[in-house]
């Protein structure tokens, strides 16, 4: 889904020192994690095993609220992974950090990964790969609330996107700013902070 962001009326909200502007409300992503939920659930409606990997921190709410609106046949496995490539910048650094990516043996399942948002590409392509090379899955599919292809530096496109933006950096609903912010209930973009 694709929003024309120049014809918003943007709502900006204060949040303690910082400026955060409203893209996308409570109601938007909800309504929106739920048309997501209905296609990969028919998608998946008859794999066998399915696991979900949630890509932590940020996608902590995303995967909660979609994991609620999945649907199949065998019930879902669901398993946490930590790859980080911002730290404390508003920017990607360009190098994929793996503080944890311990998996139990899950060779040859159908494997959903559930992932914040889709920037540069590095992270979810090293975790994609590191997948294949590790696992051999049947299935490999990833999720990603947000996708800001302006900024992509590899050859990668998610098979299941909330909402397509510009690139502006964006917070809330999981999403952080050196920590902060993961807790907002919408997603807004930083605009200013301090």
């Amino acid at each position: 889904m694709v929003v024309d962001l120049s014809k918003r009326v943007y709502k900006d909200k204060q949040v303690g020192t910082a400026t955060i502007r409203e893209l996308y409300s409570t109601e938007k992503v909800k309504t929106r994690i739920a048309e997501m939920g209905r296609q990969i659930s028919e998608d998946f409606q008859d794999m066998e095993r399915p696991v979900v990997i949630g890509v932590m921190k940020g996608a902590i709410f995303f995967l909660s609220d979609l994991m609620r609106c999945i649907d199949t046949k065998d019930p879902l496995q669901l398993e946490f992974v930590r790859l980080a490539s911002y730290g404390s910048a508003t920017e990607s650094s360009g190098v994929v950090q793996t503080p944890y990516l311990d998996l139990p043996n899950i060779a040859h399942r159908n494997i959903l990964v559930v992932e914040d948002i889709i920037d540069s590409g590095r992270t979810a392509r090293f975790f994609l790969d590191y997948l294949r090379g590790q696992f051999d899955p049947k299935v490999l599919k990833l999720a990603a609330l947000l996708d800001k292809p302006s900024r992509r530096v590899t050859d990668l496109q998610a098979d299941y996107v909330g909402f397509t933006i510009d690139d502006l950096f964006v917070v809330g609903y999981g999403l952080d700013y050196a920590e902060q912010f993961r807790e907002l209930p919408f997603l807004g973009e930083l605009v200013q902070f301090g």
